[in-house]
């Protein structure tokens, strides 16, 4: 008998003609990251970090503008807990302060096990992970200081919200700049690291960033962006975030029907309905990970998040990747399930998903869960272009 997955994954090869660019369209081919806008082509690893400005250049020109340079921050208002976690017992430390930074101000937490000694591998979450509800009462903390990691976050809506086009504090306490929320919330988490390099219980090269839906997409941005963070963790984050725009399966989510605009540069919006014309493609957030660690969290019955775009990016990626000899880094997982809150009474997966791929690459321990294998047949392929032969 199948297995939910087994059928699953037969019913998206049978929509794979549903990896499509637009309906009854062949896929066009995703741009290819090694090759210069003056046609040229990267021969050497010098060559790739010259290449590398262009790509970053590229996706904030035309998707997600420009922010400021990260601030100096501050820290007033610190306040200290001790708890513990039930069901287990674990013995935590629970710390809320609040960042200052330009004539701006922005709340952020960590936790941690009370026991643990020195510089701990860090998951920093677009999320006020220090609330009770839900982040305890559905165990998110159990299971990440279970692991010895800490976990930090900040409260997005303090620099710009997602929800509310007219609440953008960072936008007006920083002016000038044409970022759009996407971006603001990926300067959010670099505007947060600058405050945990100075915490003695982080481990400074050991910090992974996580994020959900449209938080995902800014994850993404912040890791290609800030070299800082030692994985990068998006989870379902679907157009915009690690989705090609070019391959869309059936049920995706298209450019055009993306209402809240102000999440990205108004400029992208001028490739509605010919995403293939788009200078770059998804995969470069990825191509400016590598070659640190990265997993994208995909949820097989997430239509709209669009499983085939995020599954193309990932492959064009894997290029990279294995050119700079890091193939190991790069993972994808396609669960059993549609678009749900990692966070609530369902989310344990995912938790445990991100922590394994975490062990795997921070410790050495090997997985138990496939974090290269992939759920749509490659045929047609999204692009035909091959890693330079010579580095």
């Amino acid at each position: 008998m199948l297995s939910f997955a087994q059928m699953l994954a037969r019913v998206a090869g049978a929509l794979c003609v549903g990896v499509l660019a637009r309906a009854g369209e062949a896929p066009a081919s995703l741009p290819d990251p090694f090759r210069f806008r003056d046609g040229s082509r990267v021969t050497s690893r010098a060559d790739w970090e010259r290449r590398r400005t262009e790509l970053r250049a590229d996706l904030l020109d035309f998707e997600y503008g420009h922010a400021p340079p990260l601030p100096v921050v501050g820290v007033r208002d610190e306040q200290r807990e001790e708890l513990r976690l039930e069901p287990d017992g674990l013995h935590a430390t629970r710390v809320t302060v609040t960042l200052t930074f330009g004539n701006t101000t922005a709340r952020a937490g960590y936790w941690f096990p009370s026991e643990a000694a020195g510089p701990r591998p860090t998951i920093l979450a677009d999320e006020p992970v220090w609330w009770p509800n839900p982040f305890l009462t559905n165990h998110v903390v159990n299971r990440v200081l279970a692991r010895g990691y800490v976990l930090a976050g900040f409260w997005n809506d303090d620099f710009a919200s997602f929800e509310k086009p007219e609440h953008h504090p960072a936008q007006t306490a920083f002016p000038g700049y044409d970022w759009g929320v996407t971006a603001v919330a990926a300067w959010a988490y670099g505007v947060t690291m600058n405050w945990l390099e100075t915490l003695p219980v982080v481990d400074a090269r050991k910090v992974a960033i996580w994020g959900h839906s449209r938080r995902g997409k800014a994850c993404l941005l912040a890791g290609a962006l800030d070299d800082r963070f030692a994985a990068v963790l998006p989870h379902m984050s679907g157009m915009g975030g690690a989705a090609a725009y070019r391959v869309r399966g059936r049920g995706a989510q298209e450019l055009e029907q993306l209402l809240e605009r102000f999440w990205l540069r108004p400029r992208m919006f001028a490739f509605i309905d010919q995403e293939e014309s788009l200078p770059f493609d998804q995969h470069w957030l990825h191509a400016l990970v590598a070659p640190r660690a990265l997993c994208s969290h995909v949820g097989i019955a997430d239509a709209w998040g669009d499983p085939a775009g995020e599954q193309a990016s990932w492959r064009a990626a894997r290029e990279v990747y294995a050119w700079l000899d890091a193939s190991e880094q790069l993972g994808i997982h396609f669960a059993d399930y549609g678009h749900h809150d990692p966070n609530g009474p369902e989310g344990g997966d995912s938790w445990e998903t991100a922590l394994e791929f975490l062990a795997w690459r921070f410790e050495g321990k090997p997985p138990r869960k496939a974090f290269a294998r992939p759920l749509f047949p490659d045929a047609p392929g999204p692009f035909t272009w091959r890693a330079p032969a010579t580095r």
